[in-house]
């Protein structure tokens, strides 16, 4: 029973949630010289439950419309596969959106109008991504959400709640792991193609075609080490700089994700893309310290 909600939860994607909150404490850090450790846990706690409440919402509602079937290439939904009830996965989705909203409750106190704003744009977005009159992932607009809210949103709604001032350089920093999470939604879509095309799922690689998100997948990769490049420029951060060939490490999977046949292979090439992720946030966390003389 513990293992199927483990895989409701779908652990290889909460990179997506910790990432942007990690680079933006370190940007707080840098401003300032000091972090709230209450506000910084109870935000990183925040974004975990908004990312599960979104991963819960997909598996029950994927299989209430018909859209999760045998053939889908991707893990094993629980719900369609009859692990956990529907009306089990129900009430966990309350509950989750529940207590994250709870907890925020603190940091919409604390943050203000521009927090209270985010929370709430953040909890339609975690239920929005999948339900609601116009879901976002059935109509091309999933990784365009992913880029704001798992991007822009969280990198500079952390740095607010802890310098309690809207930073351009951490507007422009969130654009790293935007593009990265967009990324994994992408290849999400990529994977899914076929079956999301059966059940008339609106997704941009069901639009635009197999080989449009062949190349938006790198392309967003490209873009999140463009923002590196030009960070380094613009703040004067040298150590920055070899971040920039931070790709190439990966360049396998990019090549994968380039050329390689649509298969449960793409599972692979999507945790690894999440591994980028947290590897990118992380060292760019990292850099901004040692500029900061941290260590």
């Amino acid at each position: 029973m513990i293992k199927n909600w483990i895989l409701a939860t779908r652990p290889k994607t909460l990179f997506a949630s910790i990432s942007p909150v990690i680079l933006g404490l370190s940007i707080a850090y840098f401003e300032q010289a000091q972090i709230n450790t209450n506000v910084a846990i109870l935000t990183l706690l925040c974004a975990l439950l908004l990312q599960l409440a979104s991963n819960i919402a997909n598996d029950y509602l994927d299989a209430q419309k018909g859209i999760d079937t045998a053939d889908r290439l991707g893990p094993l939904r629980v719900t369609q596969a009859g692990l956990i009830p529907s009306i089990q996965m129900k009430r966990a989705l309350i509950l989750v959106l529940a207590v994250a909203f709870f907890l925020g409750i603190y940091l919409m106190i604390i943050g203000g109008p521009f927090i209270m704003l985010i929370g709430f744009l953040s909890l339609y977005f975690a239920y929005g991504y999948s339900a609601g009159p116009f879901p976002l992932s059935y109509n091309g607009l999933g990784e365009i959400a992913a880029f704001i809210f798992f991007g822009l949103i969280a990198v500079t709604g952390t740095h607010f709640l802890q310098t309690h001032h809207f930073s351009l350089m951490a507007l422009f920093f969130g654009m790293g792991p935007g593009f990265i999470s967009a990324t994994i939604l992408a290849i999400n879509n990529l994977r899914d193609i076929k079956t999301d095309r059966v059940t008339k799922k609106r997704t941009l690689a069901v639009k635009y075609g197999e080989a449009f998100q062949r190349k938006l997948c790198v392309s967003l990769i490209i873009s999140s080490s463009i923002v590196i490049f030009l960070a380094s420029l613009m703040y004067h951060l040298t150590w920055l700089l070899p971040l920039t060939a931070l790709p190439i490490i990966f360049t396998k999977n990019w090549i994968h994700l380039l050329k390689n046949p649509i298969d449960q292979k793409m599972n692979q090439a999507l945790a690894k893309t999440a591994q980028y992720l947290l590897i990118y946030s992380l060292l760019t966390s990292l850099s901004l310290m040692h500029a900061k003389g941290l260590f």
